[in-house]
């Protein structure tokens, strides 16, 4: 069988950009034996690519990582070691419940996020929303009795608004909007459709310290997706998690995905901090939902 990356990684006219992104994908790969690469394509010279991390193969459980804007696989690194975090985190908290440990994480890097000016519109949302709709199609081909779980951060939630809007989030059993850029009124009433019928569970959080994300939502997309009607919206400003037993959760602090650390040896936990409460609230509702019966 051709391997499609180390075919990429051999072509003489490859970018040395791409063949630095490339490469960061390959490294990961040889890092975690359970790695695998599900997808790769160019849109253009830029590769695109989608990891999975866990065993994909057996999976009841799929949960698909989105990240924001200004972030392409010269970034993939950081967003894998948060995807196979997430996944032995929700392994052990279902174990604890008596639920399913097969389960997998996806660090899918489908789509062009952007800019910061262009992140105002819906352009890059929409086409994203696009591709992640056939990567679900092929996911549920796959594994037709496995629920499948996305997390969207940032500018990812208009994506997610756009894919439920295009009818394509069909697969989906619960989705988070983690920080979001906002989606389109017309986005925000097909979510809250989807809600209502039970076609699947959203949960929605921000920081109190987070000043980017309300700044996404001046655009073309302005609707905050914890007012929409049916929508469990949890904290992340520090505080207890609910079904842990008592555990506290530290405060998110600005916008970022991973925590930070400043010249002075300050920490600024990010919304994906193995100690944050949106982390851990998110890994709680993760773990719930391994632990239902697989669909019939």
């Amino acid at each position: 069988m051709v391997d499609p990356l180390a075919e990429a990684l051999a072509d003489p006219t490859l970018s040395a950009d791409a063949r630095q992104k490339l490469q960061n994908v390959q490294d990961v790969l040889h890092a975690d034996s359970q790695a695998r690469l599900i997808s790769l394509f160019f849109e253009g010279e830029e590769p695109r690519a989608a990891v999975a991390f866990g065993d994909f193969d057996a999976a009841e459980l799929i949960v698909v990582v989105l990240h924001g804007i200004d972030t392409d696989l010269a970034a993939f690194r950081g967003w894998a070691g948060i995807a196979q975090r997430l996944c032995a985190d929700t392994i052990r908290a279902s174990a604890l419940r008596g639920g399913s440990v097969r389960i997998a994480t996806v660090a899918w890097f489908g789509y062009d996020s952007g800019t910061h000016l262009s992140a105002l519109a819906t352009k890059h949302a929409t086409v994203g929303a696009a591709r992640l709709a056939g990567d679900l199609v092929r996911m549920r081909h796959r594994h037709p009795r496995a629920r499948i779980a996305v997390l969207a951060y940032s500018y990812s939630s208009t994506l997610f608004g756009e894919l439920v809007l295009m009818d394509g989030a069909g697969p989906v059993s619960m989705a988070f909007s983690i920080a979001s850029a906002g989606m389109t009124h017309m986005a925000a009433d097909a979510v809250a459709e989807a809600i209502s019928k039970r076609e699947f569970s959203f949960y929605a959080t921000e920081a109190s310290s987070d000043a980017t994300a309300p700044l996404g939502r001046l655009g073309a997309h302005p609707v905050d997706p914890r007012d929409i009607e049916g929508t469990i919206v949890y904290g992340s400003d520090g505080g207890p998690i609910p079904g842990s037993g008592g555990q506290q959760g530290e405060a998110t602090d600005g916008h970022a995905s991973q925590t930070e650390v400043d010249e002075r040896g300050g920490r600024h936990p990010g919304y994906f901090d193995p100690q944050a409460q949106a982390y851990l609230v998110a890994l709680q509702r993760l773990a719930r939902l391994a632990s239902r019966r697989p669909k019939a």
